[in-house]
């Protein structure tokens, strides 16, 4: 498998300098169960090795398409997806352009991933909350509270 880089300074994916990047790029608090999660400690108490989860290749290879959803579903995308300051201010004209490039493939593979999602399971309410980051809930939480809120005062 190939290792996987930090895009800002090209840390391998499982130094604690690529973590570093990771977190200082987010512009909130990384959930500290996600870091426990992905990393082992070490017995100083300090991230140690990134764990390796051996049923992610298994996992994949049973996976089954479900066409079929037939309890309410409430799905939020980030809609325009959120771009970390340090590509949106950079002075750096490449950086920029990988960034607005990356920006729009990912709005184009999201956006067909909600139309998809809307036209297979009409019964789904389909929120897209532009400017949202990866955790959703944590870049936009008043959104998502709200779509929550409405969504569950719907439900019979």
């Amino acid at each position: 498998m190939k290792a996987r880089y930090c895009f800002k300074l090209n840390y391998p994916r499982n130094s604690i300098l690529h973590l570093k990047c990771c977190v200082d790029a987010l512009e909130f608090t990384y959930p500290e169960g996600e870091l426990r999660q992905q990393y082992s400690t070490t017995p100083e108490g300090r991230v140690g090795k990134q764990r390796d989860f051996p049923g992610d290749a298994l996992a994949l290879q049973g996976m089954k398409k479900y066409a079929d959803i037939p309890v309410p579903a409430l799905v939020i995308f980030a809609i325009p997806h959120a771009q970390a300051k340090w590509i949106s201010e950079s002075t750096d004209p490449k950086v920029r352009e990988a960034g607005e490039a990356f920006s729009a493939a990912l709005q184009a593979l999201t956006t067909r991933q909600a139309k998809a999602l809307e036209d297979g399971v009409p019964i789904a309410r389909v929120v897209r909350l532009p400017g949202a980051d990866h955790y959703v809930y944590l870049s936009n939480e008043a959104g998502v509270l709200r779509e929550m809120k409405f969504f569950l005062s719907t439900l019979q």
